[in-house]
């Protein structure tokens, strides 16, 4: 039996959906975040080089919102704005949480994200990808609201060695951290894919927060820009970035729409697609 299903693409905009009968279980609810994105950085919006035909399937079939106003433009804002659906400045993160600076402080865990009033709907809650909400494992999102957690909690990890600004290595499996290879936008998609196959006979709740098209500029084949030398971050080497942005920002965005594709490819095997 095919099942209801919402997905949300943040970045430029997109809602997709479908109504089915209110007596049938609650829909899953796929909420996908790009990262510095921008607006006109998708086909369905004519750019002339970036292909994103999967993105601009959502747009054809959805809806989009062409006219868009924030208050905080960043990062961190942007993602408790999200969760909480609050103003930024309410929840006290109305800056960037900086990896230098900042690693005591995040969402504070008395405000209720939508993934805390999904588990009280019953759904299973998973989140993969950046989280930039807190650097402590206290504030990691499996504290707030997420029965599944992998990913990162800064601003951005170098795509290959999921090494922060900071030197620190920060891919997580839950509040722990995890060593797992792969290029993270396609990890990403990885685990949502798994997710989504082990619960889709229930009503689920699935927050994809790339990476992409953030900085670090790295494709797939790219080297890691980021090392450590021993198990220390004051031993942290930084060789820099790539000088051919353009075409490592143009394949950035082009795998995170080939990884979009093969989720709504898993939903359509599921017959949850509809």
């Amino acid at each position: 039996m095919k099942k209801i299903l919402r997905i949300l693409f943040f970045g430029a905009l997109l809602f997709w959906g479908c109504h089915r009968d209110t007596h049938e279980k609650p829909p899953n609810i796929i909420i996908i975040m790009a990262d510095d994105l921008g607006y006109g950085d998708l086909s369905i919006y004519d750019h002339p080089n970036i292909d994103t035909p999967h993105l601009d399937l959502l747009a054809k079939t959805g809806i989009r919102f062409t006219d868009f106003h924030s208050n905080g433009t960043v990062c961190s804002p942007t993602r408790a704005a999200l969760l909480t659906g609050k103003y930024q400045q309410r929840v006290g993160i109305d800056g960037v949480i900086t990896a230098k600076y900042d690693r005591d402080k995040g969402l504070s865990l008395s405000e209720k994200t939508f993934a805390e009033y999904a588990k009280e709907a019953q759904y299973t809650t998973g989140m993969f990808g950046k989280w930039h909400l807190g650097y402590d494992p206290k504030f990691n999102p499996i504290h707030q609201g997420f029965d599944d957690y992998v990913g990162f909690v800064s601003g951005n990890v170098d795509y290959h060695s999921h090494i922060d600004q900071e030197g620190y290595e920060d891919w997580w499996a839950g509040d722990q951290l995890k060593k797992e290879k792969g290029y993270s936008t396609d990890l990403i998609t990885d685990h949502a894919v798994r997710f989504i196959k082990q619960h889709h006979q229930s009503s689920f709740l699935l927050y994809i927060a790339h990476e992409a098209p953030h900085y670090p500029f790295q494709g797939r084949q790219s080297e890691a820009e980021r090392k450590i030398r021993g198990s220390e971050n004051n031993n942290f080497i930084n060789i820099g970035a790539a000088e051919n942005k353009t075409e490592l920002y143009k394949e950035m965005v082009e795998v995170m729409d080939e990884g979009i594709g093969v989720v709504l490819q898993t939903l359509k095997n599921l017959e949850i697609e509809v």
